[in-house]
C-alpha cells in the first residue's frame, strides 16, 4: 500500500504544486525579513532629509526588534519550518495550509475517482489502506520539510552575512532541534488534513473545511482574547496554534513581550492529541462506513 500511495503522490500534479507553493511562500517570507531593515532605514533616511520623523520612531521597541536579524529570537523565527518569519504564529501560514491540503487530497482522491473500491478489493484491511496513506503523506511532508530547511538556512545565512555587525546567535544543536520539531509538526498537520479528508470524503468539502479552519481559528482567538482582556490561554490549545508553538517554541505573543503559558513539550503533546482524535475518528468511520 505504501508504494502504491507514493506512486499516486509522485504521478499527480497536485502534490508537486503544493510543495512548490509551500517552499515559495517560505522563501518570500525570508526575503521580506531580510529586506525589512533596509526598507526601514531607507524610509528613515528619506524622512530625515525632509525634516520629519521616520517610521521607526512610530514603532514599538518590541516591533522594531523583529527587524534585527542579529537577534537570536529573530533567527529562530527564520529557521522555523512553518515559514512565517519572526512575528508569525503559523495559524494561517502558507506552509501550514499547504500541508493540511496535501493530507486532505490524499484522503479524498480515491473517493473522488472511485479508486477506493478496487483498492479495498485488493487489500481488504482498511486499516492497512489508511496506514499506507498516512505513511506516504508523512514521507511527502518530510521531503517538503527538507526543502524548507534548506530555504531557512539560506535565508538566515544571507541575513547574517549582509546585515552589518550581525552574527549567528543560535548554535548547531538548537538549529537541528528547531528543524526536528518542525518536521514533526509538518507531518502532524498532514495527518490532520488526512483525517479531515477521510471523515468528509468529498474533496471540495474537505478543502473548504481545511481553509475554514485556517481562517476561523485566529478569528476565534482574537474574539476570546478581546473578551477576556488577553487573560485566557485556552485558545492556545487549538490545533494550528499549538502546532506553531510546537514548531517554533515561541509564538508572536511571546516575542512581542507577552507571556507564553505552554512549553514546547506540552505543545507537541497537545498537537499529537489533536492528530490522534481527528485521524483516529477518520480511521473508525473509514472502517465502519460503506465505501460508496
Amino acid at each position: 500500500m505504501f508504494r502504491a500511495e507514493m506512486l499516486k503522490l509522485r504521478s499527480t500534479r497536485s502534490p508537486w504544486v503544493i510543495g512548490i507553493v509551500a517552499v515559495a511562500g517560505a522563501a518570500l517570507v525570508q526575503a521580506l525579513t531580510i529586506l525589512m531593515p533596509r526598507v526601514l532605514q531607507g524610509l528613515d533616511a528619506f524622512a530625515a532629509s525632509t525634516g520629519s520623523a521616520g517610521p521607526s520612531a512610530d514603532l514599538m521597541p518590541e516591533l522594531g526588534a523583529l527587524t534585527d536579524v542579529g537577534d537570536a529570537t529573530v533567527q529562530r523565527g527564520m529557521l522555523d519550518l512553518l515559514g512565517n518569519g519572526p512575528s508569525g504564529t503559523g495559524s494561517v501560514g502558507v506552509v501550514t495550509l499547504c500541508l493540511l491540503i496535501l493530507g486532505a487530497l490524499a484522503g479524498t482522491t480515491d473517493f473522488r475517482t472511485g479508486g477506493i473500491v478496487p483498492t479495498a478489493l485488493v487489500v481488504p484491511s482498511r486499516t492497512r489502506i489508511l496506514l499506507g496513506k498516512a505513511t506516504a503523506t508523512a514521507v511527502a511532508a518530510l521531503v517538503i520539510g527538507v526543502a524548507l530547511a534548506l530555504v531557512s538556512a539560506l535565508g538566515l545565512a544571507t541575513a547574517v552575512l549582509t546585515a552589518p555587525g550581525a552574527e549567528l546567535a543560535v548554535g548547531a544543536d538548537e538549529i537541528l532541534g528547531i528543524w526536528a520539531r518542525g518536521l514533526g509538526v509538518l507531518v502532524a498537520f498532514t495527518w490532520l488534513g488526512l483525517g479531515i479528508g477521510v471523515l468528509v470524503r468529498g474533496q471540495v468539502a474537505a478543502i473548504v473545511v481545511v481553509v475554514a479552519l485556517a481562517f476561523v481559528e485566529p478569528m476565534v482567538q482574537a474574539i476570546v482574547a478581546l473578551l477576556s482582556a488577553g487573560g485566557s490561554s485556552a485558545m492556545s490549545w487549538l490545533p494550528l496554534t499549538i502546532g506553531a508553538l510546537a514548531s517554533a517554541g515561541q509564538g508572536a505573543g511571546g516575542m512581542l513581550g507577552g507571556t507564553e503559558t505552554i512549553g514546547v513539550a506540552a505543545a507537541l503533546a497537545g498537537l499529537a492529541a489533536w492528530v490522534a482524535v481527528v485521524l483516529g475518528s477518520g480511521a473508525v468511520t473509514f472502517r465502519r462506513r460503506d465505501l460508496l
